[in-house]
């Protein structure tokens, strides 16, 4: 469970607090119906059932723009010194992100990989989190491929094959269709990302960033003596959710 979701269902925290918090954890002004929704996603029945203005005019803490509400920086620290936000840091815009994210997915094992790097994130267990944020989006590639581009990818894994095949240099075996998600997990990611090319899903460019993605995958998920700083644990989260999360 997100921190958001957490503090939403604590009957200790008042319901202005509820509509601040979820306006502070969002990028930008947002607008009543927005804030409602976001209630409603996250299981707070109460506060997507009534008018949040009613309850950001009674405080100092609200300012009402022209393109909905937003909240002071005071406000910000308060709720953080009260353990409800997490206090600002490099890698705060990419939590929140996360957590938008997370309030539109539905599909369990998605889930499970978003709020789990969140955790990681948070707890600054860095590589468990580009780790993890890599097997999510690797996981929402598979499912592309089985609902939408089952039929190409097999085609161009057959093409492959025979190409292979013909060459006495390369000893592969034969191609077997994929009709799974442990089937194409059972393919390397780089052959899988460059079979993704060749069938049209990715470009050359996403393929090549993906690719540097994939790197630091493995950098982190091996012994070795490689540090991860705020900032490249941030730019590997944004890739991702630009390039996959935000598409599928």
């Amino acid at each position: 469970m997100t921190l958001l979701r957490e503090s939403l269902a604590r009957r200790d925290v008042s319901k202005t607090d509820k509509y601040l918090l979820i306006i502070a954890m969002h990028d930008g002004p947002m607008k009543a119906n927005d804030i409602r929704a976001v209630a409603r996603q996250n299981g707070w029945k109460d506060g997507s059932g009534s008018l949040p203005g009613n309850f950001l005019r009674q405080t100092k803490n609200a300012i009402y723009l022209p393109n909905g509400w937003t909240v002071t920086e005071a406000c910000k620290k308060s709720l953080a010194d009260r353990g409800l936000l997490n206090p600002a840091g490099v890698l705060t815009p990419v939590t929140h992100a996360l957590e938008r994210y997370l309030t539109d997915v539905h599909d369990p094992d998605r889930a499970r990989f978003i709020e789990e790097a969140i955790q990681c994130v948070k707890n600054k267990a860095y590589r468990s989190a580009i780790v993890l944020i890599w097997v999510g989006a690797v996981y929402l590639l598979y499912q592309h491929v089985l609902n939408n581009k089952l039929a190409e990818f097999n085609q161009e894994g057959r093409r492959r094959s025979e190409k292979n095949q013909k060459n006495e240099k390369i000893q592969k075996k034969e191609w077997k269709d994929k009709v799974s998600v442990d089937d194409l997990a059972s393919l390397r990611e780089a052959e899988f990302l460059n079979m993704l090319e060749h069938i049209g899903v990715l470009t050359k460019a996403e393929h090549k960033e993906l690719q540097s993605c994939l790197d630091r995958r493995n950098t982190a998920g091996h012994p070795n003596s490689a540090s991860f700083e705020e900032v490249t644990v941030g730019a590997h989260i944004y890739e991702l959710i630009s390039k996959i999360y935000s598409k599928y």
